[in-house]
This record gives C-alpha cells, sequence and structure tokens, in this order.
C-alpha cells in the first residue's frame, strides 16, 4: 500500500530516561543537539508502541508503563541528510535499574544529569527547550 506523503511536522516520542535518580541525555550525531532518546513514529503505531519500540532500539531496555510529561515543538537542521525537519515531539517518563546499552549511530556522547539540568542544556534539542517553557512546572515525580 502505499502513503502519500504529509507535510508538517513529523511526530517523534522521546523519554527521559531515570536511573538512580539522574537522566540520561544523548548527543545526536544527526542535528548534532543533546537529547533524550527517542524517535520518529512509524505508519499505524500508537505513540506509546513508538515510544517502547525506540527505547529498545536506542538503548537496548524494554520499558512499561510510560508516562505523560508534555511536549514541545521544533524545526531542526538534519546536518547528515541536508534538511530541515519539523517535528512534534511527545515526551514521557521511564524509569529503570536495567544497564543501557546505546546504539552509536544514535548517540555519539551521552551523560546523566539532574532533572534540573535538563531544563538547563547547552545545545539542547529546540523542542527539548520549547517543553520546559510551555511547560515550566513539568516534573517527573508526582
Amino acid at each position: 500500500m502505499h502513503h502519500a506523503t504529509i507535510q508538517g511536522h513529523q511526530v517523534i516520542c522521546s523519554a527521559f530516561i531515570e536511573k538512580r535518580g539522574l537522566f540520561l541525555v544523548v548527543f545526536d550525531p544527526g542535528f548534532h543537539v543533546w537529547r533524550v532518546p527517542g524517535g520518529r513514529a512509524e505508519w499505524g503505531e500508537t505513540v506509546e508502541e513508538t515510544l517502547l519500540r525506540e527505547m529498545k532500539e536506542e538503548t537496548g531496555v524494554l520499558f512499561d508503563q510510560p508516562r505523560f510529561l508534555g511536549f514541545g515543538q521544533d524545526q531542526q537542521f538534519h546536518i547528515a541528510d541536508n534538511k530541515e525537519t519539523s517535528r512534534f515531539v511527545l515526551y514521557f517518563y521511564v524509569k529503570t535499574d536495567q544497564e543501557i546499552h546505546l546504539d552509536p549511530l544514535e548517540a555519539s556522547d551521552h551523560r546523566w544529569v539532574s532533572f534540573e539540568e535538563l531544563g538547563r542544556l547547552d545545545n539542547a534539542e529546540g523542542a527539548l527547550a520549547d517543553l520546559f517553557r510551555r511547560f515550566p512546572n513539568c516534573k517527573t515525580v508526582e
């Protein structure tokens, strides 16, 4: 079946992965920005299915019970493809004690930071910065 090309924002599902009170951020070699793991929705997937598939692909961990935190929007220039993409990023929260194994094609560097540091990252993806602008009281604990 052929699907028409959709104009507008790509839907991305990303997660704040907590481990021992810190959160994983990765340096994306395609966009040259710091971000939390995630990726594009595929045809027919729910946002939860997208999130869990992307987390497994990027970290090697199968998470359950993701909790929605909020969203951000941006336009990012993809270096490798030499094109700008318009993105709508849905952010979720997950927690693990498992070992994370990052895909080197998705993350050329990584670090674990506090939640407060997530909101103040230098060179963060635009949607992540937008999330904290839109939801200044965003938090991972209820």
